[in-house]
Formats: C-alpha cells, sequence, structure tokens
C-alpha cells in the first residue's frame, strides 16, 4: 500500500507533462496557425510534418535505452521543454514568424518524443506488472488531460490576452511563457520525487560500439517477433478514423456556419476541451483501465475498439445539426472524447504486453514510432479531404474509416493468450 501510494506522487505528474509538449505540437499548433490566418489544407499538411519527431523516434529509442538512465533523460528533457515554449513565446514577433515557429515546434516534438521513451521505459521499469495495468488509465488519463489542457485552456488564455493585447503573437505569447513556467517546475519536482530502481541504468556505458551493437540487437529482437505483421497493422490503423478528424475537429469547431462549422469563438473552444472533456476522458480512462486489470486485455479489446470508434457518429450528427447550444456541443465532444479515453487505455496496455521482451523499453519506442507514423500519414491528406468532401462528406468518410480500425483489432485479438 505504501508503495502504491508513493506511485501516486510520481506517475499522474509524470504522464501530465509527457502529454503537454505533445498537445503543443500535435493539437495547439493547428489552432496556433489556424488563429493566424493559414487555411485548413496548409495547416494540416504543416502541423501533420510536425509529428515526424514521434515517427523518427524508433531510431534512437534503443539510444535512450542504453545511454544514460530513464530518470535523467526525464529530468534533461523537462529543462528543454521550458526552453522551447520560451523560444515559441517570442517566434510569433519575428519577421520571419512561421520559420521560427516551425523550428521551435520541431524542436520541442524531437525533445517530447525522446522523454516519451525515458517516461515509458521507466514506468515499465519502476512498476511491476499488476501495478502497470492498474495505472495504465491514470497515466493515459493524465496525459490525455494535458493534451485537452494544451488544446483547451491555452486557447482560452491566447483568445482573451490576443483581445488585452490587440495582437494575436501576444496572446500566444502569454499562453506559451505558462507552458515554459510548468515545465520548469516539474524538472525541479522530478529530480525530488522520481523513484531510482536498480534496473534503471545504461547498460552500454560510453563505448559508442557497444552502444550500436545493443541497437541492432533490438530491432532484430523487435522484428522476429510472433506475430509482428498483425501487430504493426494494428499500432499503425486501430486510429485511422481518429487520426484524420484530430486536424480537422478544432477548425470545424471555430469556422463559420456559412462554410459549415459550428462557429465558435477560441474562448469557447478551450472552455469546451479545457474543462468539460478533461473530465469525461478521465473518467474513461479510469474505468478503461480496471476493465483490463479486472477482466484481461482479451476479452476488454473489441468493446474499447467500439467504444473509441462508435462515438466519431456525433460529429455527423453535428455537421447536419450545426446545434447552437454550447452545452449541447459539449456535452456530445464528451461523450466521444469518453469513448476515446476507455478504447485507447486497451490500445496503450496492448502496447506493453507485445514488448515484453530484454529490450523493452526499445521495443516500446519502436512501437510508438509507428504509433505515430499512423497519426501523421493520415493527416497529410485529411485536409485535402475536408475541403473536397465539405465538413458533412468529411465526417461520413470518417466514419466509414473505422472499418479499419475494427479489422486490425480483430488481428491484435488473435494474437493474444487467453
Amino acid at each position: 500500500m505504501q508503495k502504491t501510494r508513493s506511485h501516486w506522487a510520481w506517475v499522474p505528474p509524470l504522464y501530465f507533462i509527457e502529454g503537454l509538449p505533445n498537445a503543443v505540437v500535435a493539437s495547439l499548433s493547428v489552432g496556433y496557425y489556424m488563429s493566424m490566418g493559414v487555411g485548413n489544407a496548409q495547416a494540416a499538411m504543416l502541423t501533420s510534418g510536425l509529428y515526424l519527431p514521434w515517427f523518427l523516434k524508433g531510431l534512437w529509442g534503443p539510444f535512450v535505452d542504453s545511454v544514460s538512465s530513464k530518470r535523467g533523460w526525464i529530468l534533461f528533457c523537462s529543462a528543454v521543454f521550458a526552453a522551447c515554449f520560451a523560444g515559441l513565446a517570442a517566434a510569433g514577433f519575428m519577421p520571419r514568424w512561421i520559420a521560427a515557429s516551425a523550428l521551435m515546434f520541431w524542436t520541442l516534438g524531437f525533445a517530447s518524443a525522446t522523454f516519451d521513451i525515458a517516461a515509458d521505459g521507466f514506468y515499465m521499469l519502476a512498476l511491476d506488472e499488476k501495478s502497470q495495468s492498474f495505472f495504465v488509465g491514470i497515466r493515459n488519463a493524465f496525459y490525455r488531460a494535458a493534451v485537452l489542457f494544451g488544446q483547451g485552456a491555452t486557447l482560452v488564455i491566447a483568445g482573451r490576452c490576443r483581445d488585452f493585447f490587440d495582437s494575436a503573437a501576444g496572446g500566444w505569447a502569454v499562453a506559451f511563457l505558462l507552458c515554459a513556467a510548468i515545465a520548469a517546475m516539474s524538472a525541479a519536482y522530478f529530480s525530488k520525487v522520481l523513484p531510482a530502481p536498480a534496473s534503471d541504468a545504461p547498460r552500454a556505458g560510453s563505448s559508442a560500439r557497444l552502444v550500436a551493437a545493443n541497437m541492432r540487437k533490438a530491432f532484430a529482437e523487435f522484428f522476429a517477433r510472433k506475430g509482428i505483421v498483425s501487430i504493426l497493422a494494428f499500432v499503425l490503423f486501430y486510429r485511422f478514423a481518429e487520426a484524420q478528424l484530430l486536424k480537422i475537429v478544432q477548425p470545424f469547431l471555430y469556422h463559420g456556419r456559412e462554410v459549415g462549422g459550428l462557429g465558435l469563438p477560441l474562448e469557447s473552444i478551450g472552455l469546451v476541451y479545457g474543462a468539460a472533456a478533461p473530465a469525461a476522458l478521465l473518467c474513461g480512462g479510469v474505468l478503461g483501465g480496471i476493465l483490463v486489470s479486472k477482466t484481461g486485455l482479451k476479452r476488454a479489446l473489441l468493446p474499447m475498439a467500439i467504444a473509441m470508434n462508435a462515438p466519431n457518429a456525433i460529429y455527423v450528427y453535428m455537421a447536419y445539426a450545426l446545434p447552437e447550444s454550447l452545452a449541447e456541443i459539449a456535452a456530445l465532444i464528451c461523450f466521444e472524447q469518453f469513448g476515446y479515453g476507455f478504447g485507447f487505455a486497451g490500445y496503450m496496455v496492448y502496447l506493453m504486453r507485445a514488448s515484453e521482451g530484454e529490450n523493452k523499453t526499445s521495443a516500446y519506442a519502436i512501437y510508438t514510432s509507428f504509433m505515430a507514423l499512423g497519426i501523421m500519414a493520415p493527416g497529410f491528406f485529411s485536409g485535402a479531404v475536408q475541403e473536397f468532401l465539405g465538413y458533412a462528406g468529411f465526417f461520413e468518410w470518417v466514419l466509414f474509416c473505422t472499418l479499419v480500425s475494427f479489422f486490425v483489432t480483430y488481428l491484435a485479438y488473435r494474437t493474444l493468450r487467453d
């Protein structure tokens, strides 16, 4: 019981900080460029490219696994986050603000991807298997809460401060400086509360030859795993429909009704994503983790896939009904977020189970790099599809794409033991 209480001191904040830079690069960047006047297709293309670090992180996952400790990487990356957020606050005032902001987003993305590798590896080293299953819903909920804070509360701050400064760049500067302060405080906090498990130690020292040998071994072990084709299909395509939604939901909520959107101001979008939706997602993530720990992953996987994909139908409804009530819009989005949190918990447990082996940190990093590819690739064309089909047609297309998720869930189900 004492160990469980101590885990609560670091697991939730660790995954909140892991999610915050991801939110800024992968989600908030959409609102940032949208509010600065960039169009849907260009913004979707640009922000999808920013997700490249999470795809490439599998290449340096074995390096992180071999050099220094996971705890050391966590502290270093937390400090880099603070510097990058401060850089983004300044970038909006520069003449070539798109290039400057993209550079900061990319740097933040690479630091965030490295933090992901270290934090996920640290999680598996510091917790036993039962605790991993119990906390998976908690960690995913706090990760997603950070994502929603990044794309919710920061939007509210940016929107309101924009009016105060009479400048979009001024509003975003305040929002990014707040994120910088949170990251700086987290670095100090983690230095005090993170445990130091004996297994969290570099295995290859400073020898480049041994590091390279360990990396080759990790990749060889990964691709030799039984059922690797079915596993990778699940990792890549489980969120195929959701990946397309990610780049379009904010423009749909923001753009006017004359073009098929809901016409909400930034402050309202931020309140929905920063207040109501996080509570729903927390409940879904926690309940999903508890379900897996009680029933086992194999029995829970299909219900979780249904919970994650079926609520996408609410966007078809909203595109045709164009509801005006903010309470109704918030309730519908909360329903979708609850299902997302519930279904995503099973996805993450599956990745941890598939990563078991001598090089579990490296394997998990490679899996999550494929997961990033599964998010990045659909984002490249989602904006163009939306502009061609309109919002209603696009959401119908997304609903059709959920069939892909159900098929790969069946493939993943066959790889699991009873």
